[in-house]
């Protein structure tokens, strides 16, 4: 794969064409990520980043972007790079470290190799709607520097009976080819346990694939799975994860984390975090989320550069109202 993108940034050179060079160049920097070469990486990013912005001199056909899925995968698979990092994310310190040591792994394979094992590349990650495992795998994707491809499980079944594990199959094979993080999230939609009174026998072959996929895979590619139902999940999918990773409600310092994280740097005090987070203990993060967004349009709207603790209190507040008792 190497080499080649290496042919498409000298095609693009001699081109003229800047943002195809652009784009290659950070297709090469996923290419050493992924290999481990996680030094090499952020110096061919930090070159990028100080090119200067220089219009194409010819139009040229454009470099395809290993995080832009293609043909028929473009209907099942939807990728981009991603920007967040662990900074981005409140976690307890347990799931903390525990992606810390798995990015690690995974930046080092040979290390592991050297005595007969490899990195940890299979998560499950369980829990309540709205806690962070989505995020998870966007931070896991950023700090490895890969494209995160995400499985839409609606067009995955919403072809003809029969094809479900065909499509799966598809997927696994391009694991190899676009090294990448791969989301299959509402996993228990293609995971649940076998023998279901409500589910048709090829629900059971669906599983069965996907198994017998999972056992194949040698690609290097990090496969994360996310689901709100783990107690629907077929018994034998459990083992063919490395790392089943829980993620629970934030707890009252974790809300008071996450305020911090959105808020602090237009303005909102670690005191007043404290207080408003007493106002919404027993939210997911997601649900904060959406109301620190809330405050900071009510601040734009009222031209406003520092946010305060009104803007805050009244967006927990109407979201409370508009929304949380009814989802309860």
């Amino acid at each position: 794969m190497k080499a080649n993108i290496l042919k498409l940034l000298l095609q693009s050179h001699a081109d003229g064409d800047e943002t195809s060079f652009r784009k290659a160049a950070l297709q090469l920097a996923a290419a050493e990520s992924s290999a481990g070469h996680t030094r090499i990486a952020d110096e061919i990013r930090t070159v990028i980043g100080q090119m200067p912005a220089v219009a194409s001199r010819k139009t040229a056909s454009p470099v395809v972007d290993i995080a832009a899925p293609r043909g028929d995968l473009a209907d099942i698979l939807e990728g981009g790079h991603r920007d967040e990092r662990l900074r981005d994310i409140v976690l307890r310190s347990e799931v903390r470290d525990l992606l810390l040591r798995v990015i690690s792994e995974n930046r080092s394979p040979g290390l592991l190799e050297r005595f007969g094992v490899s990195p940890r590349r299979r998560l499950l990650f369980h829990g309540v709607p709205g806690c962070g495992k989505t995020l998870a795998a966007s931070v896991l994707a950023g700090e490895m520097g890969l494209p995160l491809m995400t499985v839409r499980f609606d067009a995955l079944f919403s072809r003809f009976l029969g094809s479900t594990a065909i499509q799966l199959r598809v997927i696994f094979a391009e694991m190899p080819r676009r090294p990448g993080v791969y989301l299959f999230d509402e996993f228990d939609s293609v995971a649940k346990a076998r023998g279901d009174s409500q589910d048709v026998g090829e629900m059971n072959r669906v599983v069965t694939a996907f198994l017998q996929l999972v056992d194949a895979d040698v690609s290097g590619s990090i496969l994360v799975a996310a689901t709100n139902h783990v107690e629907l999940l077929d018994r034998a999918m459990f083992r063919r994860f490395d790392v089943i990773v829980p993620f629970e409600k934030p707890t009252r310092e974790q809300l008071v984390d996450l305020l911090e994280l959105r808020l602090s740097t237009l303005g909102l005090t670690p005191e007043h975090a404290d207080n408003l987070a007493a106002h919404a203990e027993g939210w997911s993060f997601a649900d904060v989320a959406r109301a620190c967004d809330d405050a900071v349009r009510t601040m734009a709207l009222d031209d406003r550069h520092k946010i305060s603790k009104c803007d805050v209190a009244q967006a927990l507040d109407e979201l409370k109202r508009r929304e949380l008792p009814a989802a309860r």
